[in-house]
């Protein structure tokens, strides 16, 4: 089961908070994957996209320069709505930036935030929110968050007046929805009974309903030309699938030993590459990998996770030091902090189409709200932040 996953890796390493469940399964795949067989997985790989017109070019790039972010990049914290009770975090924006989903609430009882042009409101329904597209659509899942049983949490989708079960497909026992289009398809994982992944594709104009599901795959990234991405249960590679469910292995970068697609626009897909060799900490989690969907061409992208990607190719994510982060032609740019904030225990959750907004959240010194917060989903002291102009 998920849950058997997201616990070990709780027990081994919790992560900082506040991590998206996508965000958990990756690193969790990524924690206890199998060694070897990163020939076989690159061949097997060429071969496939070949078959599609695709000719992957493998890049290895040397260490990327890592620089602050020009003047004209701000970081702003976001307007808290009234009565909101602990930490407050962002955890998505639209393509356009007009639409910025946040999280809060307790872990039992998750809250999504939503702010349209900057003004902040708490969606009436308890979930947790994952995305949100141009049109104001807001998927994730119910029940409770991040190191819950999966078996309780179940995918949705916030439509502006009400809350959308997503259909689950037969032998599944919950799961979550973690992208959305500007077509209002939806993609997200479900776990089985068996304890097998199985990545989903829903259609939520004119009536909710399955799409397409790959078998033993986790679903994280979808264009608005229909290509999702994600990664293989078994053999821990990234894949790619079109609107009709035709899988693809993406390639792994020249020496790569496992890679995870997290996220996608436009023309391309980002995520987390796990190199053949790794310092004697064995941190390998700040090397991304960038793949053009379109060509095939992958490249690593040193000294950066693969968190978020922008529809103009910008990859955003963290620093070795968590500081949150972009690479734009070649160079790593630190982006700035809200005054009292260290870079441990920022995250970066969202980024635009054009990759000059960007989402967030920081732990600043006092609690970020107040209130009775018990069991609090985010840290009391987390702030949502918006980057502009980056």
């Amino acid at each position: 089961m998920i849950e058997d996953t997201l616990h070990r890796y709780a027990q081994q390493d919790p992560p900082p908070s506040p991590l998206r469940a996508a965000d958990v399964l990756v690193e969790a795949r990524r924690r206890t994957r199998r060694r070897g067989a990163v020939a076989t997985v690159a061949a097997s790989a060429v071969t496939a996209l070949a078959a599609f017109g695709l000719v992957p070019v493998l890049r290895a790039a040397g260490p990327a320069p890592v620089v602050p972010a020009g003047p004209g990049c701000v970081v702003d914290v976001l307007d808290l709505p009234s009565g909101t009770a602990g930490g407050v975090t962002a955890v998505g924006i639209d393509p356009s930036g007009r639409y910025v989903i946040g999280l809060t609430g307790q872990r039992d009882a998750p809250r999504a935030v939503l702010w349209i042009d900057d003004v902040a409101a708490v969606l009436p329904e308890p979930f947790t929110p994952q995305a949100v597209n141009a049109s104001g659509l807001v998927v994730g899942f119910t029940g409770p968050d991040r190191h819950g049983s999966e078996a309780q949490q179940r995918p949705v989708a916030y439509d502006g007046k009400r809350l959308l079960q997503l259909p689950l497909p037969d032998g599944a026992s919950g799961g979550a929805a973690y992208a959305v289009n500007t077509h209002g398809d939806v993609l997200g994982t479900v776990g089985r009974a068996d304890g097998t992944w199985l990545a989903v594709r829903w259609r939520t104009t004119g009536g909710t309903a399955i799409v397409t599901t790959v078998a033993s795959a986790s679903g994280l990234g979808l264009t608005d030309d229909g290509i999702a991405v994600g990664f293989d249960q078994g053999a821990r590679h990234a894949l790619r699938w079109a609107a009709d469910g035709a899988t693809t292995t993406l390639p792994l970068p020249r020496g790569a030993e496992s890679a995870t697609a997290a996220t996608a626009a436009g023309e391309w897909a980002a995520g987390d590459v796990t190199s053949t060799a790794t310092d004697s900490k064995g941190d390998d989690t700040h090397t991304a990998a960038r793949w053009n969907l379109r060509t095939g061409a992958v490249e690593v992208i040193t000294g950066i996770s693969g968190r978020r990607v922008s529809a103009t190719g910008v990859v955003a994510g963290t620093t070795g030091s968590g500081a949150p982060a972009l690479w734009r032609d070649g160079k790593v740019s630190t982006l700035p902090l809200p005054a009292g904030a260290a870079p441990a225990g920022t995250t970066l959750a969202g980024i635009t189409a054009d990759g000059r907004v960007l989402v967030g959240g920081v732990e600043t010194g006092p609690n970020a709200s107040s209130g009775a917060v018990g069991d609090p989903v985010v840290s009391g002291r987390t702030a949502p932040v918006v980057w502009r102009g980056c």
